[in-house]
């Protein structure tokens, strides 16, 4: 995941001629330079603050140390690249009605990133995520709102705080001294695996095998949520977990029933989905699990009716049909696009009154693309509707209107009875 130390600290005047240092004039209305271009044999070795507005790229060694940056902007890096990070500040913003985590960064292919004795901050709604591949070495990296995900990497992690570890795809991780809101993972398409003993409310030291044969040795590590993504046929068991959040990604037919809370025990361990009630394929075995909530992904041909269920994340795509009843929808993000169709009836959407316990809620909202259409019926909303494309969204008898209503491209908005919608020239990205 995260960035390795950096070993070799250069002390006086930079002597090497392949390493140059660029000055560029400060803005005047801040006092920060503009970014140089980051490409190889690059080297900034000074206190001063630096910004970038944009798309960014970074290509060959590059070396930042002692500068505050701030990033305005996506950030992707070569493969090949090697970046450290070394006493740098960051300060991560995101331009207005971005896309979570539209200010991250994305590796092109493996890479090596070094982070000693950094931070990085999300100002505003900023949500960085960074997609990682290759080597990765931190030592003394405190961030806020902010994920790093692991794809085939091999990194070793020191004194690092982030919001979400995900830990994937044959990376292996050297973990100590870690604080995490999640310690999440992927499965592959037909993983069997066990995950036991995880508690939320003290630190772990113990060697996990992860999803889709990925795996973490853990030293002092707190998490206080696990999170799961369970794909295609797998069959997960879960055991003693403190507290956990769970995501599927289902394409089949049934009805669901996603439970919350203190769930299962040895003796009698609740079975997701229940034998009989879907044609779904994965399997979940729940023995004194704390399930906080759950994400479902659903796609493709997708038919199901999720009743009694606390609903974080939601998303529909192709063909898919769903139905939630008498349920909580967090919609930290809610999105249906394609043909998607939506029914909500007799439950709550938005969850923005818990945004001082979980900041990420302060934006829930419903987003309608494409050609997708949703109801809501008899629904007590905590968020705002957006509807773009040519989506349709129908609202009837609301228990509690939505913050807003918003409507743009060829959407069409049908409320009963009649509710304000405002109109907006552009498109709403999913």
């Amino acid at each position: 995941m995260l960035p390795q130390a950096w070993l070799s600290r250069a002390k006086g005047n930079m002597k090497s001629a392949l390493l140059f240092l660029y000055l560029i004039p400060a803005l005047p209305a801040t006092g920060q330079q503009s970014l140089p271009a980051l490409e190889d044999g690059t080297v900034i070795d000074t206190k001063a603050e630096f910004r970038h507005d944009g798309p960014l790229r970074i290509v060959g060694r590059v070396r930042l140390k002692g500068i505050s940056l701030d990033l305005r902007g996506p950030v992707s890096l070569a493969a090949g690249a090697v970046l450290d990070l070394e006493d740098v500040n960051i300060r991560v913003s995101d331009p207005p009605a971005s896309a979570n985590g539209t200010s991250g960064l994305h590796c092109e292919g493996p890479a090596k990133i070094k982070i000693y004795r950094s931070t990085m901050t999300a100002v505003g709604s900023a949500h960085p995520i960074w997609w990682l591949q290759g080597e990765l070495t931190v030592d003394d990296f405190q961030t806020t709102n902010s994920e790093f995900h692991l794809d085939h990497v091999q990194a070793e992690l020191e004194n690092f705080a982030i919001f979400e570890l995900e830990i994937s795809h044959s990376s292996h991780v050297v973990g100590r001294h870690l604080r995490l809101v999640f310690l999440s993972t992927h499965t592959g398409d037909s993983d069997k695996i066990d995950f036991a003993d995880i508690p939320a409310d003290r630190p772990i030291s113990q060697k996990l095998r992860m999803g889709s044969f990925a795996s973490a040795d853990l030293t002092d590590t707190l998490a206080q949520l696990f999170l799961l993504y369970v794909h295609g046929q797998s069959d997960v068991s879960l055991s003693r977990i403190g507290r956990a959040q769970l995501a599927i990604a289902p394409s089949c037919r049934g009805k669901l029933k996603l439970p919350h809370g203190r769930v299962g025990s040895a003796k009698r361990p609740v079975v997701i989905p229940k034998p009989g009630a879907s044609d779904c394929r994965f399997r979940l075995r729940l023995e004194d699990v704390n399930a906080d909530t759950w994400d479902v992904y659903a796609g493709g041909k997708a038919n199901l009716t999720f009743t009694d269920s606390l609903i974080d994340e939601l998303t529909a795509d192709g063909h898919a049909k769903l139905t939630v009843r008498n349920s909580e929808i967090y919609a930290d993000w809610l999105s249906l696009s394609g043909d998607a169709q939506l029914l909500v009836d007799r439950s709550t959407v938005g969850a923005q009154r818990l945004a001082k316990t979980r900041p990420d809620l302060a934006t829930s909202q419903v987003r309608l693309n494409g050609h997708s259409q949703a109801t809501f019926d008899r629904v007590q909303f905590d968020c705002g509707v957006m509807a773009a494309d040519d989506s349709t969204a129908v609202i009837r008898n609301s228990v509690t209107s939505p913050k807003y209503i918003r409507r743009s491209g060829h959407a069409t908005v049908k409320t009963a009875p009649l509710l304000p919608v405002e109109d907006f020239g552009k498109e709403i990205s999913p």
